[in-house]
């Protein structure tokens, strides 16, 4: 029997009762299948394209939804990951965090393999319509949708010259020359002065001393979890 089928995963009670108690403070984590991770540092590219998408979703979807940038989603019993952007129906009052979102963003620089091969399945099995990928090394857009029995089963790269409409929101074309081509340009310069071969660094595995809690980084859990 290897470690990971002896680790015991934490629930979503779980883990926000231990975050009530301090067990992660000041730390940047959340909760994937049971397991703790380290959320990466946010790179200049990442934090630009955040920037820009947050004036761009609220001013094309702000009329029909929430913008809810890094937040907790209630994926499952076992997951509450923070997508960078979840678009969900307005509320008037605070309540649970959601569980499903009209459409969910993920900007991927040092963890596109978490989010491709982890969070891509955890969101399609929580029903959520419509999911994106922005890869920032390779200035491009991924597009899942119609999610399956877990899976999904449309899957699609656009680029910098094309706009999309996403499927809740069929009325709305939405561009992506206005952060995709600024992407591009800036990770050709920096390749171009040998600053980064890819625009994006990994991770190291970390622990936080006096906890039983493993904190995986990104790319170690997308290897891990199957």
């Amino acid at each position: 029997m290897t470690l990971n089928e002896r680790l015991r995963p934490l629930k979503v009670s779980e883990y926000v009762a231990l975050a009530g108690l301090g067990a992660f403070e000041n730390e940047r984590v959340e909760l994937i299948r049971g397991r703790v991770v380290r959320m990466a540092p946010q790179g200049e590219e990442h934090a630009w394209v955040v920037q820009a998408m947050t004036k761009l979703l609220v001013e094309h979807f702000g009329r029909w939804a929430a913008v809810r940038p890094s937040l907790p989603l209630q994926a499952s019993e076992d997951s509450m990951p923070e997508p960078d952007f979840a678009l969900v129906p307005r509320t008037k009052a605070p309540g649970p965090h959601p569980q499903q979102a009209l459409l969910l963003i993920e900007v991927s620089s040092s963890s596109l393999g978490l989010d491709r091969k982890v969070k891509a399945p955890l969101y399609a099995e929580g029903g959520s319509p419509e999911y994106w990928i922005v890869d920032v090394a390779a200035a491009q857009l991924e597009v899942f949708r119609a999610p399956k029995n877990g899976t999904w089963t449309e899957h699609f790269t656009l680029s910098a010259s094309d706009s999309i409409r996403p499927v809740s929101f069929p009325e709305v074309a939405f561009p992506l020359k206005d952060f995709l081509v600024a992407i591009a340009s800036h990770c050709t310069a920096h390749r171009a002065v040998g600053i980064s071969s890819q625009c994006w660094f990994e991770p190291t595995l970390g622990f936080k001393p006096g906890l039983s809690v493993t904190m995986y980084s990104p790319r170690l859990l997308a290897q891990a979890v199957p």
